[in-house]
């Protein structure tokens, strides 16, 4: 069975998506998958065994995958270049977006229950704002929703990321370099969001002091981690810290070297991130935090617990808000410490740390 998935980013989502193939492998014989990817998230999906073919849509028109017959075409973004891709690919079954004659992006019905919930729901269905009152309803998983829609039986995979040797050699050394490799446990911070959403990411002081009290009370070594457009943000941060085993974790990697940086942590404390869901390929014990975005469409595949602004607006996907404090200002370095040191302390450790 020949399948094609389009899923260029964001990076998060490409790596959560991934759940989708042992699923499709299952159920399916002979299987046989392109995943159409962007040129920045190709490296998530280029060394899987289960993607027969790791393709950039940005490809020129002469591509061979371009011109295949496929059983099944799961397309999974709502932008328009990736809409008018899903109607042009042949096709005996479309799932998910797709462009109109008249260029408009529509979803198929099959996956109503997922896009139902996003920006190409019909204004005669509600527009946008019943999309968001659906989404702060829903209760079910990213990965367990998609099975749903397209019919996979479960139970969910967690998603899946390979990397090569070296990657993981490279993250050590900086571990070596960074003096780091001393201490028993590390967890990685990641408490930025990128550009996109400005109110996933928590405070530069609220994670400074974070750090601080891991490093005096745990003693646990801590690693700031981010992309390159945090690495100013991450640089304040350890100032305001100002504590050896607090270290801004490197800036230069590729994405392979980032998910082994973060694969050598112990624990990861993070906003719904890239970094969130490479935890999730691993089962590393992970607290997230969430505000504007959907804490229900989230599964750790490992231990760990999900916390939540206790504003009622939450989940609420706007990119500029007027509330004071904020959903992530309501979110205190106390309540994040008791959940690290429940989940990465032995449960004596705890004991003896509350007496």
């Amino acid at each position: 069975m020949r399948i094609a998935i389009i899923k260029t980013g964001a990076l998060g989502d490409v790596v959560r998506t991934t759940a989708l193939l042992p699923a499709l492998h299952k159920q399916h014989t002979n299987v046989d998958v392109t995943w159409i990817a962007a040129d920045a998230s190709l490296p998530l999906v280029e060394r899987n065994p289960l993607i027969a073919a790791a393709v950039s849509i940005d490809n020129p028109q002469t591509a061979s995958w371009r011109h295949r017959q496929y059983d099944w075409v799961i397309s999974l973004d709502d932008e328009l270049a990736n809409c008018r891709l899903a109607r042009t690919l042949s096709a005996k079954r479309l799932s998910g977006a797709y462009a109109d004659r008249d260029a408009r992006p529509q979803y198929t019905p099959d996956v109503e229950k997922w896009f139902g919930m996003g920006l190409l729901r019909p204004d005669r269905s509600g527009g946008l704002t019943r999309a968001n009152e659906l989404k702060r309803l829903n209760t079910a998983s990213y990965p367990s929703l998609l099975y749903e829609c397209l019919g996979l039986a479960g139970p969910v995979a967690p998603p899946q990321l390979h990397i090569a040797d070296a990657d993981t050699a490279q993250a050590r050394q900086w571990l070596v370099d960074s003096g780091l490799e001393r201490f028993p446990k590390l967890v990685g911070m990641n408490t930025g969001s990128g550009g996109r959403w400005l109110y996933k990411q928590w405070g530069e002081d609220q994670t400074a002091h974070l750090a601080q009290r891991l490093r005096d009370v745990l003693n646990v070594g801590v690693i700031l981690l981010g992309g390159r457009q945090e690495l100013e943000r991450n640089t304040r941060i350890a100032a305001i810290a100002n504590r050896s085993g607090i270290a801004v974790g490197p800036h230069d990697l590729s994405l392979q070297g980032f998910t082994a940086v973060v694969r050598l942590c112990s624990m990861l404390v993070t906003s719904d991130s890239l970094a969130l869901h490479i935890a999730a390929t691993t089962a590393i014990t992970t607290v997230a935090f969430f505000g504007p975005t959907s804490i229900a469409e989230i599964e750790l595949s490992g231990p760990g617990e999900k916390v939540s602004t206790p504003l009622s607006c939450r989940c609420c996907y706007l990119r500029e808000c007027d509330i004071r404090p904020h959903c992530m200002q309501t979110i205190d370095v106390d309540t994040l410490y008791s959940s690290v040191q429940k989940w990465l302390l032995p449960r004596h450790d705890n004991a003896k740390k509350d007496s």
